[in-house]
């Protein structure tokens, strides 16, 4: 039992979590809105939209991950998990999967300015981590071959996330276009035409 819950609550971990978490939140989050904004024809309620399908699209991934590699873990090491187990983080799986789905076509609805930006730093963010996992992995491997640190199972764990940081980085591989450069050259188009247009009415006036 608690003695006193006001110095659970207005302490380190509870000041951490219940204020300093939020608040980096929001200014990640109002940064993002700018810089969404900076981009012409980006509409407040659609970028805000962009945003929260975003998230819930990473919160997807994130459960799909949660569902999947446990259970290759145990695939690979050859340590069985109790049917409950693979019955609970299938459950996991089909909700992230299924919230995938739902995310999906919620971005295909966005249109292409309010979307550019956050876009842009999602399959960034997870192209960064696939990369990164592959590279450290990869070296984890080669470093154990080369000291030649062999142990039950050495493998697993690297092999596993080098397959996961792969699928990360070829997933990411050309399925993101940068909108942001489409969208500032659109309005230079109209620009050109509307400068093309009197030329053409002097060149007529002339020949008359």
């Amino acid at each position: 039992m608690v003695e006193n819950p006001l110095s659970t609550i207005f302490g380190f971990i509870g000041s951490f979590y219940g204020l300093v978490l939020p608040l980096a939140t929001l200014f990640f989050l109002t940064v993002l809105f700018l810089a969404s904004m900076s981009v012409p024809g980006a509409k407040p309620k659609s970028v805000g939209e962009a945003i929260y399908t975003y998230l819930m699209h990473a919160v997807s991934v994130l459960l799909m991950t949660i569902g999947a590699l446990p259970t290759i873990f145990s695939v690979f090491a050859g340590v069985p998990y109790t049917g409950r187990t693979y019955i609970a983080l299938l459950l996991v799986f089909a909700c992230g999967g299924l919230l995938f789905l739902m995310q999906d076509q919620e971005v295909r609805k966005l249109d292409s300015a309010s979307k550019a930006v956050v876009e842009a730093v999602y399959m960034t963010t997870l192209k960064v981590i696939g990369n990164l996992m592959a590279i450290l992995s990869a070296i984890s491997i080669f470093l154990s071959i080369v000291l030649a640190s062999f142990q039950d199972g050495w493998w697993v764990t690297p092999f596993v996330l080098l397959l996961y940081g792969l699928l990360l980085s070829w997933c990411t591989r050309g399925a993101h276009e940068w909108e942001i450069l489409k969208t500032l050259h659109v309005p230079a188009t109209p620009a050109k035409s509307a400068a093309l247009k009197p030329k053409k009415r002097k060149a007529t006036r002339r020949k008359k």
